[in-house]
């Protein structure tokens, strides 16, 4: 998100991923040694090309699966929108005021903003 503009960065993914043309997060994979935190900046560098200054990082929603799987939601806050520079999973973004989201949302983006308490954050942070 975006402190100066109040508006969410999500991502169109592209065709050859899990869920093609949906809106949804970035993220990926924990790496060893890796906390939570690390692997969001990490994932939005690889991903979106992001390499300025973060505010904030705030825990949202966590996916639990009964295979085991465990999916952690962050909103990271920046000074202010930029233009990300995508790789091959994600074929478009915008920038979207709260409640304004895009269609149609990944599964997972769907189940975040279904969680009351995640919700409440996003609104809080963005002035919404």
């Amino acid at each position: 998100m975006a402190e100066t503009t109040g508006r969410f960065l999500i991502a169109h993914r592209a065709e050859g991923t899990l869920q093609p043309h949906t809106w949804g997060t970035w993220g990926g994979a924990i790496d060893r040694g890796e906390t939570p935190e690390q692997t969001v900046l990490r994932e939005l560098k690889e991903e979106a090309e992001f390499t300025g200054e973060t505010k904030e990082i705030l825990p949202l929603y966590v996916f639990e699966h009964h295979s085991g799987f465990r999916y952690n939601n962050y909103l990271v806050v920046v000074a202010e929108e930029f233009e990300p520079i995508l790789n091959w999973e994600m074929k478009h973004f915008g920038w979207f005021d709260f409640g304004g989201w895009p269609d149609p949302l990944h599964f997972g983006l769907e189940r975040l903003l279904n969680d009351e308490r995640s919700l409440h954050i996003m609104k809080k942070v963005s002035r919404g």
